[in-house]
């Protein structure tokens, strides 16, 4: 049978294709990869963002990314489809391929990536195991849908993990590290208790430990009511923590 080493069978070798797309790779095998490598597979937001480079509003969206030229005359000088041939029995590699290509055989996209569109679907993160999400379509697709999947920016499939054929392949990604931003919160401890800091395992101190002073910063507030009646000091501080992550658009 075929596999990553003999992708077209016995007889046939990946020496000389080092430059093709890894194909005959489960999701597992392909996440595996990218964690030895130190990094992960691509989300479905960030590899859709990756893919439309910027064209994802309202008034900028494109159908392929080449633009919305949807014919093989066009889209043969920026991506591996199939082309007009009767599918499965005529291939005429308009693009100069009949099976996958080599990375950079065409253009790249306004951010520089390559191949998002055709050659090899490519492995998401998430799904479930009967149901991994792949995406960016194949060298057997077309262009309008007319058969298997219409190669889009938006071509989306899903696949069982085990999965391994030779127009499925993946690519690593590795996000860039996030500033952790904070803010102060009021924090009145008549009502919620005493300020207290929690670690890693869910359990409050009262107490900093060494090296969490700059975790706990505390600001007495005094407003003109510093006593209440019976003579009970009002206790209103103001403890940091850390800002959630908001996605700015909802576009893709």
């Amino acid at each position: 049978g075929a596999y990553w080493r003999e992708p077209e069978g016995a007889g046939s070798s990946y020496k000389f294709r080092e430059n093709h797309p890894v194909v005959h790779v489960s999701h597992r095998d392909a996440a595996e990869y990218c964690k030895w490598v130190g990094k992960r597979l691509p989300g479905e937001w960030e590899w859709e963002a990756a893919a439309r480079a910027g064209h994802y509003g309202p008034s900028n969206r494109t159908l392929y990314a080449w633009g919305d030229q949807d014919t093989v005359e066009v889209a043969k000088d920026y991506a591996n489809l199939w082309g007009e041939g009767e599918f499965p029995f005529e291939n005429l590699a308009e693009d100069n391929w009949r099976g996958t290509s080599p990375v950079k055989s065409y253009p790249s996209n306004a951010m520089g990536f390559y191949d998002m569109t055709g050659n090899v679907w490519e492995w998401m993160r998430g799904g479930k195991h009967k149901a991994r999400i792949v995406r960016g379509g194949s060298y057997v697709d077309s262009l309008d849908g007319s058969f298997n999947h219409a190669a889009t920016l938006g071509a989306r499939s899903t696949l069982h993990g085990t999965t391994s054929t030779g127009n499925v392949g993946f690519r690593c990604a590795k996000p860039p590290k996030r500033r952790v931003e904070y803010h102060y919160k009021e924090h009145d401890e008549s009502v919620h208790g005493q300020l207290a800091i929690q670690d890693e395992f869910g359990k409050q101190h009262m107490i900093p430990h060494r090296n969490k002073e700059d975790e706990l910063t505390v600001h007495e507030d005094a407003p003109e009511d510093e006593f209440e009646e019976g003579n009970a000091e009002q206790k209103i501080k103001k403890k940091k923590v850390i800002l959630p992550r908001t996605r700015k658009s909802n576009e893709l």
